[in-house]
């Protein structure tokens, strides 16, 4: 099921076929890096994430982590979604992407569509996100989308910036 589409990105849920792909990128240990302790993924884990990512779309209709798939080649670039933001009622977005999408601006464009996804469909009030504090690239991503940073904290087993923009503060883009 399609959740979303960008000009170059389509956000669907994510399927079983999709698994070789989430492995790639989630036992790649460039992309990891800044992701928790940044612990790799092996196959029994990710086959255990997977079930989790497609259980959350029939628990928690409206959000999720998505597969975000390039409109022109169709092929898996990475994930993207909005979730829970760790065991608080917030609402988090979130983005990893295979690293050879990397400096394609697919991160910042699925998130701008997620934003405006989370405001307009959702109806949230507020949208975070964090990112390990030495993580420019995402921490950029963020800032690009008008988010502010909070503060640094720990989560996810590390210091991560905190970020936050309002329904208010949100500019959407247009194509």
């Amino acid at each position: 099921m399609i959740v979303l589409e960008t000009p170059r990105l389509i956000l669907r849920h994510i399927k079983g076929s999709d698994f070789n792909e989430l492995l790639r990128m989630n036992s790649d240990s460039v992309v990891m890096r800044y992701v928790g302790d940044g612990s790799v993924r092996n196959h029994e884990q990710m086959e255990k994430k997977l079930d989790v990512l497609i259980s959350h779309y029939t628990r928690k209709p409206g959000l999720g982590i998505w597969a975000t798939v390039s409109k022109d080649t169709g092929l898996f670039v990475g994930a993207s979604g909005l979730v829970y933001y760790d065991n608080t009622p917030e609402i988090e977005i979130g983005y990893r992407m295979l690293k050879e999408y990397w400096n394609n601006c697919y991160a910042t464009e699925a998130s701008f569509g997620l934003l405006e996804y989370g405001f307009t469909k959702l109806k949230l009030q507020k949208i975070v996100s964090s990112a390990h504090v030495d993580n420019l690239a995402s921490r950029r991503v963020m800032e690009k989308m008008g988010m502010t940073h909070v503060d640094d904290r720990v989560h996810y087993g590390c210091l991560q910036a905190y970020y936050e923009i309002t329904s208010e503060k949100f500019r959407p883009v247009r194509s």
